[in-house]
C-alpha cells in the first residue's frame, strides 16, 4: 500500500466531486481524502501515482504529484482506563460478573450482605 498525495486544483464542491470521481473509478484504490485548504488528494492503494494525475488531466485538472511514500497505519492509542483499572481492582474483593466491565467508570462499594456489590 502506498500513500499518494496528489496537487489538485479544486474550486468547488463540482470540482471536488468530479475528481473524487475520476479517481474511484481506478482500480486498488483503499481510501481517498481531498483537504480542500491545502488543495491536495490523499489515495491510499496499490494505484500507479501518474495513473491518478493522467485521469485527472483527462477531466481537464491541473494535478501533480506532491508526494509517494509508504502508508502510515495509525498508532494504537493506550487506554489510560486498563492501566487505572489494574491498580484499583488489586485491593478489590470478588465481586459480581455484571460490576467488572464497569470499572474504570465507577466506584464499587462493598456491603457484608447478601445482595452483593452496589455500583456508585
Amino acid at each position: 500500500m502506498k500513500k499518494i498525495v496528489v496537487k489538485v486544483n479544486i474550486v468547488c464542491d463540482k470540482c471536488k466531486t468530479g475528481i473524487l470521481k475520476t479517481v474511484a473509478k481506478l482500480s486498488g484504490i483503499k481510501s481517498m481524502e481531498i483537504d480542500e485548504e491545502k488543495h491536495t488528494l490523499t489515495v491510499i492503494g496499490n494505484v500507479d501515482p501518474a495513473s491518478i494525475v493522467n485521469a485527472l488531466r483527462k477531466k481537464k485538472k491541473q494535478a501533480s504529484i506532491d508526494s509517494v511514500g509508504p502508508e502510515k497505519a495509525e498508532e494504537k492509542k493506550k487506554d489510560p482506563g486498563k492501566d487505572l483499572c489494574k491498580d484499583l481492582c488489586k485491593d478489590l474483593p470478588a465481586c459480581c460478573r455484571y460490576c467488572r466491565p464497569m470499572l474504570p467508570y465507577s466506584n464499587i462499594v462493598w456491603y457484608e450482605q447478601p445482595s452483593g456489590c452496589t455500583i456508585v
